[in-house]
């Protein structure tokens, strides 16, 4: 199957899911409570995307000023991620919401220990033997 017609089914697939998530929520708390939190969550989304612009714009003159990038890898992917979660709310939607507010937490934007290089490794007895002085040689 091509890329293109893979790409369009997921769209269409998530539009539908997405239309009807909006009903169950309007049949939850109603036509105005679901267009109201439509409306606030895209609002939480507008506000987080210029305070991240406000950030990126101060790092950017420190960056001209000092010619030091502070920015580490670590912290540019959060930026992203953050800022992805933002854009995400101000789509229309309750999927595209609860994916932009997980993006948003910051247990979802700081690695997991797991992927880091840990200063330890644990082994089983079996996994291991001792190595003499003269073994090593």
């Amino acid at each position: 199957m091509p890329f293109a017609a893979i790409l369009l089914f997921g769209l269409g697939l998530w539009i539908f899911s997405e239309i009807f998530v909006f009903g169950l929520v309007t049949a939850a708390i109603g036509l105005g409570g679901a267009i109201l939190v439509t409306l606030l969550t895209s609002l939480l989304g507008a506000v987080l995307l210029r305070r991240l612009g406000r950030t990126a714009r101060q790092e950017l003159r420190a960056v001209l000023k000092d010619g030091v990038i502070r920015l580490t890898p670590r912290a540019l992917e959060s930026g992203i991620l953050a800022a992805l979660g933002g854009v995400l709310l101000i789509l229309p939607g309750f999927l595209s919401d609860c994916v932009g507010l997980a993006l948003l937490a910051p247990t979802m934007r700081r690695p997991s220990p797991s992927t880091e290089k840990p200063d330890v490794i644990d082994l089983s007895p079996q996994d291991w033997r001792h190595i003499d002085e003269h073994d090593r040689n």
